[in-house]
C-alpha cells in the first residue's frame, strides 16, 4: 500500500514539474516549423501572462519589441540572461480554449537569417531559454500577478475611501442643515405661541 501511494505521489509531482518546466520543441513561425522552447501555464489568464511576459522582456530585460506574425519580436538585441550576444528573440503567448484552458508561452531565438537555436546546435543557449521561461512561471509571473492585484485593490480602496469621505461630508452638512431647520422650526413655533398668547389675552 505504501509503495502504491509513493508511486501515485511521484506521478503527481512529476506531472506538476512537467507542467511548470519549459521544454524544447518545434514551433510554427510564419508557416514554418522552427526549434524553440515552450512552457504550459495553468491558473493564469492569457492577458495576465501576456502583460507579465512583456514586463519581463521589456521593462526588466530592457528590450524594445515590435509585433511580427503573431509574435513579439526583439530584433538584434541583447538579453543578459542569454549572455552578451545580440539575437533575434521571438515570444508568443497562445491562449487556451474551453476544452483546454492552459496558456502556452513560446520563446524562439535566432542568430539571424532564420538560424534558430536548437538543442543539438546550441544546447547551452537552449538551456538558458528553458531557464528563462521556467523562472518566469515559477517566480516572475506570480509576483507580477500579486503586485497587479495589490495595485488594483489599492486603487479600489482609495476610490472607496474618497467616496466614503464625500458621503460623510454630505451627511454632516445635511445634519447641520437639519439642526438649523429644527432650530428655525422651534423658533417659529415659539413666535406662534407668543402671538396666540397675546390674542388670548386681548379677546374678551
Amino acid at each position: 500500500m505504501k509503495k502504491i501511494t509513493f508511486f501515485i505521489l511521484m506521478g503527481v509531482m512529476s506531472s506538476f514539474t512537467f507542467a511548470q518546466t519549459a521544454q524544447s520543441t518545434m514551433v510554427e513561425l510564419d508557416k514554418e516549423r522552427v526549434p524553440g522552447v515552450i512552457i504550459t501555464i495553468t491558473d493564469y489568464d492569457v492577458a495576465t501572462v501576456q502583460d507579465a511576459l512583456t514586463a519581463r522582456m521589456e521593462r526588466i530585460g530592457g528590450l524594445k519589441g515590435t509585433n511580427f506574425k503573431g509574435f513579439r519580436l526583439y530584433s538584434a538585441q541583447n538579453l543578459t540572461d542569454f549572455g552578451t550576444t545580440k539575437y533575434e528573440i521571438f515570444t508568443r503567448v497562445v491562449p487556451g480554449n474551453k476544452k483546454n484552458p492552459e496558456v502556452i508561452v513560446n520563446l524562439l531565438v535566432s542568430l539571424g537569417s532564420n538560424n534558430f537555436v536548437s538543442p543539438t546546435a546550441d544546447p547551452e543557449l537552449t538551456q538558458k531559454m528553458i531557464d528563462v521561461l521556467t523562472n518566469f512561471v515559477a517566480t516572475f509571473l506570480p509576483e507580477y500577478d500579486t503586485n497587479q492585484k495589490i495595485n488594483a485593490h489599492t486603487k479600489e480602496l482609495e476610490k472607496l475611501e474618497k467616496e466614503h469621505s464625500k458621503l460623510v461630508s454630505d451627511r454632516d452638512k445635511l445634519r447641520q442643515n437639519l439642526e438649523a431647520q429644527e432650530k428655525a422650526v422651534d423658533s417659529k413655533a415659539a413666535e406662534i405661541d407668543k402671538i396666540k398668547g397675546i390674542l388670548g389675552n386681548l379677546k374678551p
